[in-house]
């Protein structure tokens, strides 16, 4: 990949010009004065757990993964999960395919139609560069399948058919069929044009709606029992191959629902099952720490990503500024979850601080009675839902669990 020096837009770092792959070689301190605040960082032991967590995970159950890199969009991340047994990766869109086929990756889930010219033809002219590249797309109306169909053979039609899976939804969510009846016409519109091939179904359960986790849960549940239902209707028609028919699903929080509904009454090699999950990789301080299927096992998952800043100002009793904002940390799920302190060169977990508010690049701190808070000290801010915060930053510090910097890895939204 391009940008392989450390240079001055590589906010936080130290403005030395070096080779990206000599960072770790620089004797650099996240903490101790070598990088401007505020500053993101992935912890490396965090990492190296959480991804022997899902490896394992995966091999035990006999399913597939494909992590959602739009997570983190970076390609030193990815190939640390393809090394681990990934089968390839989901992305939202063909701009965040090209990052990853540019990277080398062979095999991309694009979880979205693709029915735009442009999308087509570059698609198109991939596959003909590289005859290994296998790309998936997905369908969820007739019309759909009539653009992609039409624009599809313009592009490549000297390539095959272009391999799609039916996007299955629910009332209220985002993209995919609302029923039965309307998969099979999707899918018998598929079967019925010849550029278009369909390989199995795809959905995503991640953001039902509920009052808390088991209701959410209990949602999920249902969706992936009609979903399996519309699989099984679909290969009783003979709509699907007989054979390794792709059933695609699992967010970061109730891929064991996936596994419990189509692994564990599905055998025999009639379909294979295809997780999508991509926060695993960092897990985070709030959101999947709540929800992951993993939280309570032994060995737990470990949050991996954090962002440091500095107390600017404690204008007044029980408040502390920090000199960090949505410009750095997400916001999206939680507000940012304060977990530690900085002082005089040590670190020391505290509970009590809370941020009550953020600005574009302030985060204001409710400081207890029992806690002490001072102009200059360090807060280590937890986040919940890591995408909206690796988003923020072009190039992340690697650190070991004291904050010696021993990599970096490059991001490319």
């Amino acid at each position: 990949m391009a940008d392989e020096t450390v240079t001055w837009r590589d906010r936080a770092f130290p403005d030395a010009g070096v080779p990206l792959a000599e960072v770790g070689a620089q004797g650099w301190h996240l903490l101790n004065g070598d990088f401007h605040l505020p500053v993101a960082a992935l912890r490396e032991t965090a990492i190296e757990r959480n991804l022997a967590l899902m490896r394992d995970y995966c091999r035990r159950h006999d399913v597939l993964i494909a992590p959602h890199a739009k997570t983190t969009m970076s390609p030193a991340l990815v190939e640390r999960q393809l090394s681990d047994g990934a089968w390839g990766v989901t992305v939202a869109n063909v701009q965040q395919a090209r990052v990853f086929i540019a990277a080398g990756v062979r095999r991309i889930l694009i979880a979205n139609p693709v029915v735009g010219r442009a999308d087509l033809t570059a698609l198109a002219a991939w596959r003909r560069t590289d005859p290994e590249l296998q790309v998936l797309l997905l369908v969820d109306s007739v019309e759909t399948v009539a653009v992609l169909a039409d624009r599809a053979r313009a592009a490549h039609d000297d390539l095959g058919p272009q391999r799609v899976m039916i996007e299955l939804g629910y009332a209220g969510g985002r993209g995919g069929v609302r029923s039965t009846g309307e998969a099979v016409r999707v899918a018998q519109a598929v079967h019925d044009v010849g550029s278009l091939e369909l390989v199995g179904i795809e959905g995503f359960e991640g953001l039902v709606s509920g009052a808390d986790v088991a209701e959410r849960r209990r949602r999920a549940a249902e969706f992936l029992e009609w979903s399996a239902s519309v699989l099984h209707d679909l290969l009783d028609r003979g709509l699907l191959p007989a054979h390794g028919s792709l059933a695609s699903f699992g967010g970061s929080s109730y891929f064991d629902l996936v596994v419990a509904e189509f692994r564990e009454r599905w055998s025999g090699g009639r379909i294979e099952v295809m997780l999508r999950s991509g926060c695993y990789v960092t897990h985070d301080h709030g959101l999947y720490a709540r929800t992951s299927p993993f939280v309570g096992h032994e060995p737990a998952p470990l949050p991996a990503l954090e962002v440091w800043a500095e107390v600017l100002s404690c204008p007044e009793p029980g408040r502390a500024v920090l000199g960090a904002g949505r410009r750095d940390v997400s916001t999206d799920a939680d507000l940012p979850l304060p977990f530690a302190v900085r002082r005089d060169g040590r670190t020391q977990p505290v509970e009590g601080l809370q941020v009550t508010g953020v600005n574009d690049q302030h985060t204001m701190v409710s400081v207890p009675d029992h806690v002490s808070l001072a102009v200059g000290d360090l807060v280590g801010l937890g986040v919940s839902h890591p995408c909206t915060t690796f988003d923020k930053w072009r190039l992340i510090p690697i650190v070991t669990d004291t904050y010696e910097v021993t990599d970096a890895v490059r991001t490319y939204f």
